[in-house]
């Protein structure tokens, strides 16, 4: 366990390190050699001095005492925190990130178990090498200790070492006296007793673990505010999470393995540069020495050019290549964190858990955005000019890379109302992420059945051009853009104009006469048909076309066609029925009159098993389940059989999934407040949105959909509003806040839009459904 905590450290200080110097280069050997077998207590010494440098606090300088993680997973003593707080933040002095504190102060933060158990092991081999008289660690009385227990790596007084020696408890422990050991300098294999983490509430011991809130409790916990909670006895919750790590890991092991291909890839591409610089280098001697006495300057100017070239190639892609070895690293890092947290105690595992998965996550979203190709060009080529001999201009030039439209900066307004200017930001770049001057660039727009129209450009001086029109109807205008004559990568782009930018008002509000409970899914199926779960009633509600109640579907139980808790629903192509349960872990399937069909899922982690699911979708004969307490997706076929699960490791309590226009899973994230991307077959892209009340931040999102134009719609539940956002992400608009009036909201859940545009909201807690008609 100490060997993959200390190993996992040792990256953790190289990577704070390097950014800077090399100074602490060969930290990770040494920390390394910390745990190997020590062939002398002199070299033992020694190594622990080495370790001791990385685990002192970067404040004091002194080793650390009850050590606490900010967010940005830099630690620090708990006093020095409390002096760098600053009303309820900490600004990390080494990455200048700010964190929150919780109300209790720095003494609630995560405390650091991994660096207190190295401590405490440099500690106890200290005092067994160490000169100074020990002090008993059992009685009260403070005598010298003269005895260890190398079976409770305590040291022990005369009088309690009589008592030790003839109590039952005690009987086969092997005890050596402490001058022995110091005076034979034997190598005591001893790790001190990992210490009880007690409640900082109620001062008891840890015991059990809060499944629905993720977190250790005691005993007078369980009977009090988790009493309804999942819990379960650390031993017994620690043996089933720690069956989670493989899962979790498997991202890394996948990229580990790809980044090792790209690396050898890449790693070809700049020896290919170099050998292709020599080359050509030759060429320019042969080609130059026919002309030598009236060429040499310009052959040298050419020559120059050539180096700076491939100088600055090499250099960029080396950086790629570091990019990537730092990434392997890191990779390595958190597979060894992983095996440390498995092989841990209980409580460090359960704790451990969440730090593995939030490191892949993290892993997971710097690896989409590395790139795994070469980011230069190898090609580069001398090219002769044999009809000017006689005549002496300029013999030769480089060809390397212009204005490249895959690199290309293109920002556009994607809504834009009537009667207001489109404008469109174009940055040409090329692959090295320079401002070339493009030889033409153009920008065509065209409406629907109307011809094309040239849009007129702006030169800003300063690599970038701006090109505007005015919108004169609404409609959707495509709008096509070339560099140096080949369209850019997302040419055509797609502009709406539209006559309204707000939805203020309703055009209806549905409430049954006051019959619905607590609405919360929402869906559309064939031919107008939609239907509302009524969370509170235990029921499905169906409508017609002209949103009049067709039927109520359910009751409240166990049983077939009955519900505990629904909160999700979808409907396939056959407009059949499918209805997620929170109370009762499944997903029940009806036809469009209300006939129970079938059944799938029931309470587990394992395959096909699902725990307090909320949200749904069906896409393409798929039944998308938000399976929340799982913290994933879970995928059926329409028949009820599994497919696959995604997002572990990623995902904090989904609360729902849609499927949108380019055929991408969103899921709204209750846990992490945000909406996360994946691909059809489940692989992580990003995500839109972070906590908070601003525009384009979100608070427990708990719905999600997207319409026609692939526009996303989230119901921000506790901000009490629907925002906004286009499909790559870019925040539009927001509308709606808290109250009861007609376009306010209280805790909107569930949203879909209808085939029509219409944009329908459960307000959950107003016990209705808004209809917004015009947007």
């Amino acid at each position: 366990m100490i060997s993959g905590i200390v190993n996992y450290y040792a990256r953790r200080v190289r990577f704070r390190v390097c950014e800077k110097s090399h100074e602490f280069c060969q930290t990770e050997n040494q920390l390394k050699g910390f745990t190997e077998t020590q062939h002398s207590s002199e070299m033992a010494a020694e190594k622990m001095k080495m370790v001791a440098n990385h685990l002192t606090c970067p404040i004091c300088c002194e080793l650390y005492k009850k050590p606490k993680y900010l967010s940005c997973y830099h630690s620090y003593c708990e006093e020095c925190l409390v002096k760098l707080q600053v009303d309820s933040n900490i600004t990390c002095p080494e990455c200048r990130k700010m964190s929150v504190v919780p109300a209790g102060g720095p003494r609630e933060l995560p405390s650091n178990f991994f660096i207190n158990r190295i401590v405490d092991e440099m500690a106890l081999k200290e005092k067994l090498q160490g000169e100074e008289d020990v002090r008993c660690d059992t009685c009260v009385r403070d005598d010298p200790g003269i005895v260890l227990c190398l079976d409770c790596a305590e040291f022990l007084c005369n009088t309690c070492f009589e008592h030790h020696k003839y109590s039952r408890e005690y009987q086969g422990h092997q005890t050596m006296l402490l001058k022995e050991i110091r005076s034979e300098k034997i190598n005591v294999n001893v790790r001190p007793k990992v210490k009880p983490l007690l409640c900082q509430e109620h001062d008891m011991e840890l015991n059990f673990y809060c499944e629905t809130c993720e977190q250790l409790v005691c005993h007078y916990c369980t009977t009090k505010e988790h009493f309804e909670h999942d819990h379960n006895t650390v031993k017994k919750m620690a043996s089933k999470h720690r069956a989670q790590l493989d899962k979790i890991i498997e991202p890394v092991e996948k990229m580990t393995d790809e980044l090792a291909q790209a690396h050898k890839k890449i790693s070809s591409t700049r020896d290919r540069i170099g050998s292709q610089a020599t080359e050509i280098e030759r060429k320019v001697d042969d080609y130059y020495e026919q002309i030598w006495q009236r060429l040499q300057q310009q052959r040298e100017d050419v020559k120059k050019e050539l180096h700076g070239v491939s100088t600055q190639k090499k250099k960029e892609v080396s950086i790629q290549l570091e990019q990537m070895e730092y990434t392997q690293a890191q990779l390595e890092s958190v597979k060894e964190l992983n095996n440390a947290v498995k092989s841990g105690s209980d409580q460090e595992a359960l704790l451990g858990i969440k730090q593995v998965a939030e490191d892949v996550k993290r892993l997971t979203c710097d690896y989409t955005k590395l790139e795994s190709k070469a980011v230069e060009s190898a090609n580069m080529e001398f090219v002769p000019a044999e009809e000017h001999k006689v005549s002496l201009p300029q013999f030769g030039y480089l060809l390397y890379d212009d204005a490249d439209p895959l690199n290309t900066e293109v920002d556009v307004m994607k809504q834009v109302l009537v009667g207001n200017r489109v404008s469109i930001s174009i940055t040409p770049k090329d692959s090295h992420n320079r401002r070339p001057k493009p030889s033409t660039i153009t920008v065509q727009a065209q409406a629907k059945a109307e011809s094309v129209v040239a849009v007129p450009i702006k030169d800003n001086q300063d690599g970038s051009y701006t090109a505007s029109f005015v919108a004169n109807k609404s409609g959707e205008i495509k709008l096509s853009i070339t560099i140096n004559g080949r369209y850019f990568q997302g040419s055509p782009i797609s502009v709406q104009i539209r006559q309204h930018s707000t939805l203020d008002k309703p055009s209806k509000i549905v409430n049954d006469g006051g019959k619905i409970g607590q609405p919360w899914g929402i869906a559309f199926g064939k031919d107008g048909v939609w239907a509302v779960v009524d969370f509170c009633n235990n029921c499905v509600c169906t409508y017609d076309s002209q949103d009049q109640l067709i039927r109520k579907i359910g009751s409240s139980c166990v049983g077939n066609g009955q519900f505990n808790r629904p909160e999700g629903l979808g409907f396939n192509a056959d407009n059949h029925l499918y209805v997620v349960e929170n109370g009762n872990h499944r997903v029940q399937k009806f036809d469009i009159d209300g006939s129970y069909l079938l059944q799938f899922g029931k309470r587990g982690s394992g395959k096909g098993e699902l725990s307090h699911p909320v949200g749904i979708t069906v896409h393409n004969d798929r039944v998308i389940v938000a399976d929340n307490g799982n913290h994933r997706i879970s995928v059926f076929q329409c028949d009820g059989q599994f497919s696959q699960t995604f997002g572990s490791g990623l995902l904090m309590n989904p609360w729902d999934v849609a499927v949108t226009n380019s055929n991408q899973i969103i899921v709204a994230e209750w846990g992490h407040h945000c909406i996360s991307i994946f691909t059809l077959d489940g692989y992580y892209v990003n995500n839109i949105g972070t906590q908070g009340s601003n525009r384009g931040q979100l608070n427990h999102p708990s719905g999600v959909a997207v319409d026609l134009y692939g526009f996303i719609f989230v119901a921000d539940s506790d901000n009490h509003r629907i925002s906004i956002f286009d499909k790559d992400g870019g925040f539009i608009h927001c509308f709606g806040s808290s109250g009861s009036s007609d376009g306010h909201f209280s805790s909107p859940r569930g949203i879909t839009c209808s085939p029509s545009g219409s944009v329908y909201v459960s307000d959950h807690n107003n016990k209705r459904i808004q209809i917004f008609s015009d947007y």
